[in-house]
């Protein structure tokens, strides 16, 4: 052969040579690192696990709630001292929602608003506003127990909402009020009225004075702690929360700055 020959038969060769793919030692091709895409199917399937945990979680506790009868609190009515929100004066009532549930009127059952500043105010250490709401503290009193786990805290939500939907402000205010632990054995406020004032809620009752003002916000600041907070005998911390209470019914116009003013006085005398 040729040394022409040869030398254009090895350049034949060499161009054949260069049009093939180069990999390095992995399976494959440079650039493309192998394990990305594997990486996020796993994130994915993780991601969609949980997600059908959590939607079984909600699911059984939607189905555990719904065997409570909210039909069954109407029977908070049959009680002898049972007296109608409706038939309270407008500070009675306010008293316990400036305390307890300030966006009661806003909300269908659960406030992230006012559990989110619950939370914050522990946090911070002035904690005066509980995180639940009316609505749910209703629901805990007749259904549930004292004990707290985030099983219990899902199905109160669940039984809230429907609690909600099928009564009034004033009826789901009426069970809160007749059916709260006030101290002394006495579950309903105008049996804790009674009993430590000698007063009346009930505002057509006129053989008996009415609670005051003062009084009012005295028996809303209790039933954060009804058997550590003495009426005889008030702590500072008893009377720092009384005086808040006065303090947030004025500024949500449940009493006038007159009544306020007069109840100050009355608690510092």
């Amino acid at each position: 052969m040729k040394r022409s020959d040869r030398y254009a038969s090895s350049t034949k060769h060499l161009e054949h040579n260069t049009r093939e793919p180069h990999y390095n030692t992995y399976y494959q091709p440079v650039g493309k690192p192998p394990k990305k895409k594997k990486s996020k199917r796993i994130i994915l399937k993780i991601t969609v696990f949980i997600l059908v945990i959590i939607a079984i979680f909600f699911g059984v506790m939607y189905f555990l709630a719904s065997r409570d009868n909210v039909d069954d609190l109407k029977k908070i009515e049959n009680k002898s001292d049972f007296v109608a929100a409706n038939n309270m004066p407008d500070y009675v009532k306010g008293a316990f929602i400036s305390m307890e549930d300030e966006r009661f009127y806003k909300h269908h059952g659960f406030d992230i608003k006012g559990t989110t500043r619950a939370l914050f105010s522990t946090i911070s250490d002035h904690d005066v506003q509980g995180g639940s709401t009316i609505t749910q503290q209703v629901v805990k009193n007749y259904y549930y127990d004292n004990g707290r786990s985030f099983t219990r805290k899902v199905k109160e939500l669940f039984v809230a909402h429907r609690v909600e939907k099928q009564y009034s402000k004033d009826e789901i205010l009426s069970f809160y009020l007749n059916n709260i632990y006030f101290g002394d054995n006495q579950y309903t406020i105008e049996s804790a009225a009674n009993h430590y004032f000698g007063a009346t809620v009930n505002k057509n009752n006129t053989m008996m004075p009415h609670l005051t003002v003062l009084q009012s916000a005295i028996l809303a600041s209790k039933v954060n702690a009804p058997s550590v907070y003495d009426i005889n005998d008030m702590s500072n911390n008893f009377r720092q929360r009384i005086s808040t209470n006065l303090e947030k019914m004025k500024q949500q116009a449940y009493i006038s700055n007159a009544q306020y003013q007069e109840a100050m006085s009355q608690l510092n005398h």
